[in-house]
C-alpha cells in the first residue's frame, strides 16, 4: 500500500511538473507567434494593395459572417483603396484570405493566409497560376469555370479541387458585396461637391 501511495504521489509530481514545463513554453511562443502571424498580415495587405503606404483598422457591420477584419489603405492622406479580410468555408475547413480591393471598386490581388485544404489540389488555391487570375478584375461579383474560355467576370477552377475553387471565389465575392454596399458610396460621396449628389453605378464588366 506504501509504495503504491509512493508511486502515485512521484507521478502526479511529474504530471504537474510536465504541466508546468508545457505551460511556460505555451506562453513564451505565444507572442511570438502573435507577432509573426501580424507581421505576415501586414505583408498581405502590402501585397495585395501595393498603392497603400498606411493601413487603418475600421469597423466591420454586423450584416456579414465571412468579412471578419477591413483595413482602409491610404497613401498621402489619401484612400486608394480597401483591403478585407474573409474566411470562406473550404474543403478542409476555413479559408483566411486577405482581399485588396481599389476605390473605383477593382480588385488589386488576393493572399491567402491559411487553410486545411487538401495537399496537391485545394492547397494550390494559394499558389499561383490560380490566384493570379484575381487580379486586376474588376466585376461586382465572380464566378467558377471550368472552360479553358474565361470571361472577365470568371475564374478557372482547379482541377480536381471545385469546392476549394468555390470558397475562395464566395470570399472574393463577400469582399466586393460589402465593398459596393458600404466602402463604394461613401467613398464617391466624400469626393463629389456638396450639393451634387451622385448617381453613378458599380463599375460593370
Amino acid at each position: 500500500m506504501g509504495k503504491i501511495l509512493k508511486l502515485g504521489i512521484v507521478l502526479f509530481i511529474i504530471t504537474a511538473v510536465t504541466g508546468l514545463l508545457l505551460g511556460g513554453v505555451y506562453t513564451i511562443t505565444l507572442e511570438p507567434i502573435k507577432i509573426a502571424k501580424g507581421n505576415e498580415k501586414n505583408e498581405a495587405m502590402t501585397q495585395t494593395l501595393p498603392d497603400a503606404t498606411a493601413f487603418e483598422s475600421v469597423p466591420v457591420a454586423a450584416d456579414t459572417d465571412i468579412v471578419t477584419a477591413i483595413n482602409k489603405g491610404t497613401a498621402g492622406g489619401e484612400t486608394v483603396g480597401w483591403n478585407y479580410t474573409v474566411e470562406p468555408k473550404g474543403y478542409g475547413g476555413l479559408i483566411e484570405i486577405i482581399v485588396g480591393v481599389s476605390k473605383d471598386g477593382r480588385l488589386q490581388a488576393i493572399k491567402i493566409l491559411s487553410h486545411s485544404e487538401t495537399p496537391g489540389l485545394g492547397a494550390k488555391a494559394a499558389e499561383e497560376p490560380f490566384i493570379g487570375q484575381f487580379r486586376g478584375k474588376q466585376t461586382e461579383a465572380l464566378s467558377i469555370t471550368q472552360s479553358d474560355t474565361v470571361a472577365q467576370n470568371e475564374i478557372q477552377a482547379i482541377s480536381g479541387a471545385t469546392i476549394t475553387s468555390g470558397a475562395v471565389v464566395q470570399g472574393v465575392n463577400a469582399a466586393l458585396a460589402y465593398f459596393g454596399e458600404h466602402q463604394y458610396e461613401s467613398e464617391r460621396q466624400s469626393e463629389t461637391p456638396a450639393g451634387t449628389g451622385y448617381a453613378g453605378e458599380l463599375p460593370k464588366n
